[in-house]
């Protein structure tokens, strides 16, 4: 008998480029008409998340632009029988009564979360810009050697594991569901997380090939980076797309050496086995032992700047049109409320004479 199925996406956090809400927003109608519904889309579910998380002033959203959505997701999976799919990264978060939160309006429903792990250079990189994005100044190789250091004691280092630790993230969120109903996609190919996705789903990848989204321009965020060092008021989180490419990066994006955190995959893969979740994949693949690399030099930053800068010129150019045929209205209009005043005063002083 048919019933209800939710394979759900729950992070891992901070993803440096939005691979499989990228991909549901690419092909939903063809996943549509194999018979697999999207729950929610990429929008629904950053707002969703925020309400869950209680995160929605920190992101600049008002409550009332993210109360009710996570209601109106798990409605709609319950509207149908049958297959859905949800993308609401970052979710992975969550402690347990907010998980209890999530999980509440789904009981009845067949819940697989689904884990995608990206190269731990990615990781990094992903919680990098996070950082950058919530005003933070700290450069790429000072952040990248907090979150690898042994003892984690760095306020960013305990933020970033936080979102990036697996068995105790799943610790949290598995509790409630059998097992094998909890899978962790380690792959640092988004192409392969994209086919185990839909193998997971039980869609033929045939016609679905993975969208790549672009990350953030190394050299972009890196100028992001030292705007907000010039700031009191830091940018706010959207403002990485100004200095952005665009499209696909300019530049490679920078890596770090994992080799340190052998011991620590290790660890992660006997917990999953005892666990007996479902690894697909090999966790040792994501660690990166090539030597760590910087941003692009002051060059390629140079070349973003002046493209960020010329747009901003283009914009303004824009907005001051605006504002002159604002300015011009508002006179013509304010013109006519000074004729109309005139000619009222003239009425009551005629009336007045006249009475």
């Amino acid at each position: 008998m048919a019933r209800r199925k939710l394979i759900w996406h729950i992070g891992l956090a901070e993803a440096p480029r939005p691979l499989v809400a990228a991909n549901l927003a690419e092909h939903g109608s063809v996943l549509g008409e194999a018979g697999v519904r999207v729950a929610a889309s990429a929008d629904e579910a950053r707002l969703a998340t925020h309400e869950l998380l209680r995160t929605h002033k920190s992101a600049g959203l008002s409550r009332d632009e993210v109360e009710g959505r996570w209601a109106r997701i798990c409605d709609r999976v319950w509207q149908h029988k049958g297959t859905w799919i949800l993308s609401t990264p970052d979710l992975c978060v969550a402690d347990k009564d907010q998980i209890s939160l999530a999980l509440n309006p789904l009981i009845g429903v067949e819940v697989h979360l689904v884990v995608t792990l990206d190269s731990f250079s990615q990781q990094v990189y992903g919680g990098w810009l996070a950082e950058l994005r919530a005003g933070g100044t700290a450069g790429w190789d000072k952040y990248a050697a907090r979150v690898l250091a042994p003892t984690r004691d760095h306020r960013q280092a305990e933020r970033f594991w936080a979102g990036h630790d697996v068995p105790a993230g799943l610790s949290r969120w598995g509790w409630t569901l059998h097992a094998d109903r909890v899978h962790v996609i380690a792959s640092a190919d988004p192409a392969e997380q994209w086919a185990e996705l839909l193998s997971l789903v039980g869609v033929p990848a045939a016609g679905l090939e993975a969208v790549v989204p672009p990350y953030a321009d190394p050299a972009g965020v890196a100028v992001l980076r030292k705007v907000n060092r010039q700031l009191s008021d830091r940018l706010g989180a959207g403002t990485v797309a100004l200095v952005g490419s665009g499209g696909q990066a300019r530049a490679a994006m920078p890596a770090v050496d994992a080799s340190s955190l052998e011991p620590l995959v290790a660890e992660w893969t006997a917990a999953l086995a005892e666990a007996g979740h479902d690894l697909r994949g090999d966790l040792s693949l994501l660690l990166d032992h090539s030597t760590r690399t910087a941003l692009p030099d002051a060059h390629d930053q140079l070349r973003v700047a002046v493209d960020a800068l010329a747009r901003a010129l283009v914009e303004n150019a824009r907005l001051r049109e605006s504002v002159a045929e604002l300015h011009a209205a508002l006179e013509k209009v304010d013109r006519k409320r000074r004729k109309l005043k005139r000619r009222l005063k003239r009425e009551l002083e005629h009336v007045t004479v006249s009475g």
